[in-house]
């Protein structure tokens, strides 16, 4: 996460502003009315369990499953990951096609209750835009995640290592494959360091009748693996709780302190999802306050931002996704409202191909407005 805050430019017409607020409008009147019982989700995070290759092997029969990785024979190892190819054409600027993401996952589970994970990332692979210039470019190599879990109990597991910030849903599910937009909202990407690298316990409770789950996590260590962006937090401690019913919806609150140049900030967060039919109804909240932050932190003063995302499944493969967000940074920059309207095809569980455009009244540099698709493959 970059320390500098981009600049927000001043709105090129009125259709902007218009266009957030009607489609804001039309978002809100997708949400369905509560039913007496909820109903199975999109079919967004559905793999399929049948191996379609098997190999003999001296440690037994390698079998790969589209989706769920390569399982290494008897020993316990499984190896995946996902990539993904994106076209982008922001307003006022050229086209450009970049294979943008490699990230290779390998989970080991030595012990019934020992859970080993690591995920390996090339982030900027190759890029080439509308006029033949590019090629390779400033690709960076980074260990985006490294840690172990072991499970006391299903209420009761600890995880040390570096691990994604469980504020809000988008952080925790960010690849591509699993998410319906090509654009990231911001206030899942500025407010906040995207990794933690510490310690966290987590578990769930009540898992008969419904799901509460919990997460306390802190980071006392310094930064093991180096991340293009600079973290912004040096120390932290956050709690995360989330209420749930089956799988027809789920609320959560979020909480994090941070210290930055021996200050302390403070951030706090809501989010939601609901599924009914075939309608996902998604949102996050985010608050933060810097004013304690002192003259050495990412600017100081207050954030705060949401975003609504309704996703309609119109066919059994084709989606219409529509996002509202709003996200006002700190003085001295303006406030900036944006939509995305965009689709999404899913010819397999573990395939999705997403384009959309996205409408801004200010221009945000972190998520520039224009048309943006890509192509993402969970392998």
């Amino acid at each position: 996460m970059q320390e500098t805050r981009h600049p927000v430019k001043n709105p090129p017409c009125g259709f902007a502003r218009a266009a957030v607020l009607g489609t804001a409008i039309f978002l809100l009147s997708l949400a369905p009315a509560p039913a007496a019982e909820p109903q199975a989700p999109l079919p967004q995070a559905e793999l399929p369990g049948t191996a379609i290759l098997l190999l003999p092997s001296p440690v037994g029969p390698l079998a790969y499953t589209p989706g769920r990785g390569l399982r290494v024979g008897e020993t316990r190892v499984t190896i995946g990951g996902y990539t993904n190819i994106n076209l982008i054409r922001d307003e006022g600027g050229p086209a450009n096609l970049k294979w943008d993401d490699l990230s290779l996952f390998t989970i080991w589970d030595p012990l019934p209750r020992l859970h080993l994970f690591s995920e390996l990332e090339f982030e900027d692979i190759v890029q080439v835009d509308d006029h033949g210039r590019g090629g390779t470019v400033d690709h960076v190599f980074t260990v985006e995640r490294l840690y172990g879990d072991v499970a006391a109990s299903e209420y009761l597991n600890v995880r040390f290592g570096k691990f994604l910030t469980p504020v809000g849903r988008w952080n925790v599910i960010h690849a591509q494959p699993l998410v319906w937009t090509t654009s990231r909202p911001l206030v899942t990407l500025l407010p906040f360091d995207t990794h933690v690298t510490g310690a966290m316990l987590f578990g769930t409770l009540l898992p008969q009748t419904s799901a509460f789950t919990y997460s306390v996590y802190g980071q006392f260590l310094n930064e093991f693996e180096r991340l293009p962006e600079e973290q912004q937090a040096d120390r932290s401690a956050g709690l995360r709780l989330e209420y749930g019913v089956r799988e027809g919806w789920a609320c959560g609150a979020s909480y994090q302190s941070f210290s930055h140049a021996r200050h302390w900030a403070h951030l706090g967060g809501l989010d939601t999802v609901f599924r009914q039919g075939p309608v996902e109804l998604m949102g996050e909240a985010v608050f933060e306050d810097t004013t304690g932050a002192g003259a050495g932190a990412t600017g100081v003063g207050q954030d705060w931002g949401l975003y609504l995302q309704t996703v309609l499944q119109v066919r059994p493969t084709f989606f219409l996704v529509g996002r509202y967000e709003h996200f006002d940074q700190r003085a001295p920059q303006p406030a900036v409202n944006l939509v995305v309207l965009g689709v999404a095809y899913k010819p397999a569980a573990f395939v999705i191909l997403k384009a959309e455009y996205l409408i801004a009244d200010r221009r945000a540099e972190e998520s520039p407005p224009g048309f943006k698709s890509s192509l993402a493959i969970l392998f």
